[in-house]
């Protein structure tokens, strides 16, 4: 299984904003490069609006969820490391914590093993 997960992502104007999560299940720390536009980080009680340029960290306990902002796409490049089952620890909108989800530890790439993956 991959010990990180990497991926770019583009993130709309006006998407919706979905609840928090968190890594802590599986000690993941998720680390973001905005590479294009404005996203709005709220990590526990803060938020950060980072631009093109400019990196943001969780921890592992750290509840957070990240959308864009402003009037242009935004698309920015994260990692998480490890990236281990369970992926993912969610919250629901009073902020309980939901059952782990397992998420992919095993990607694939046209339906065969993602590069690097066995």
């Amino acid at each position: 299984m991959p010990e990180v997960r990497a991926r770019f992502i583009r993130a709309e104007p006006g998407e919706k904003l979905g609840n928090f999560h968190s890594h802590e299940e599986s000690g993941g720390i998720e680390v973001w490069v905005v590479l294009e536009g404005a996203v709005r980080f709220e990590i526990e009680d803060e938020t950060v609006i980072a631009t093109a340029g400019q990196a943001v960290v969780a921890w592992p306990h750290e509840k957070h969820r990240v959308t864009c902002v402003g009037d242009e796409p935004a698309v920015y490049y994260l990692t998480v490391t490890p990236h281990r089952s369970p992926t993912h620890t969610h919250y629901d909108t009073e902020g309980r914590q939901l059952p782990p989800t397992p998420g992919v530890v095993a990607p694939t790439w046209q339906g065969k093993p993602a590069l690097g993956v066995e």
